[in-house]
Formats: C-alpha cells, structure tokens, sequence
C-alpha cells in the first residue's frame, strides 16, 4: 500500500516537469509566421503533444488529490503500474527524441529509417500514456464505487 498523499505529489511532480514552460518565456513573436504579410501561427508539434499531455497529467492529479481526501492508502502495484505507464512520456516530454540520435553522418536510407524508428518510439510512448490514463479513470471509478 502506498498513501494518497505520496501518490498525489509523485503526479505533482511528474506534472510540473511536463510544463511546457518554454511557452511563457518567449516572445509571441517566435510564433508568428517570419513572412510578411502571412498572418499565421507555427506552433511547434511537440508543443502541441505536450500541452496535451500536461492537460490530461493535470486531470490525473486533481484525481489523486481527491483520492487523498476520500481514502488514506492506495495499492502499491495499480499505483506502480499507472506511474510506469506515465513516466516515459513525461521523460520523452522533457528530452526530445531526436537530441538521442546522431542524424548527421547517415545516408538517405539510414536517415529515413531512423526518422521511422523515432516516430514509433513516440507513438508507443503516447499509446502507454494514453493507455495509463485510461487505467487509472477504469480504477478511479471503481475506488469510488467501493468507498461509497
């Protein structure tokens, strides 16, 4: 058994290293179009991924907040489980990819490849975050329903 409290502020933690805090230090003008006259915003899709991704961490939490209120422990494996499905996202949130790979001495097929190889790791890591969330709303429902 773990306590709410811990679990709540692991995703608290989990959930300000998701912040996409380079959003608040930049300039609007970073994500506006650099051709004139195009009136256009380029927003970046990692951002975009991320933001999604803190939107759904921070629901998670506000869950585990209101578990700390309604009940004082948690199972350890469903909590592990939840927490190992969410961590690589958060991981991958914080540290790109691409910065893991060297791209620049390759050939065209190897460059293409590895591109192809990124782009999978990406969608695993989004389908296990996904999938977790998913996990974890399926045993927060049933929590609840027991504790009533």
């Amino acid at each position: 058994m773990i306590k709410s409290k811990s679990a709540f502020i692991i995703f608290l933690i989990l959930l300000l290293l998701l912040f996409p805090y380079h959003i608040i230090y930049l300039q609007s003008d970073f994500l506006s179009s650099m051709i004139p006259g195009w009136h256009t915003n380029v927003i970046a899709g990692r951002t975009i991924s991320n933001l999604i991704k803190f939107i759904i961490l921070f629901i998670t939490t506000v869950y585990y907040w209101k578990l700390s209120k309604i009940t004082n422990k948690l199972n350890l494996k469903k909590f592990l489980i939840h927490f190992l499905m969410t961590f690589p996202a958060v991981f991958i949130g914080l540290l790109s990819v691409f910065e893991l790979f060297d791209l620049h001495s390759l050939d065209a097929d190897s460059f293409v490849n590895l591109i192809q190889i990124i782009v999978f790791i990406n969608i695993c890591i989004n389908i296990l975050f996904f999938t977790g969330q998913i996990l974890f709303g399926l045993h927060y429902q049933k929590l609840k329903k027991q504790l009533r």
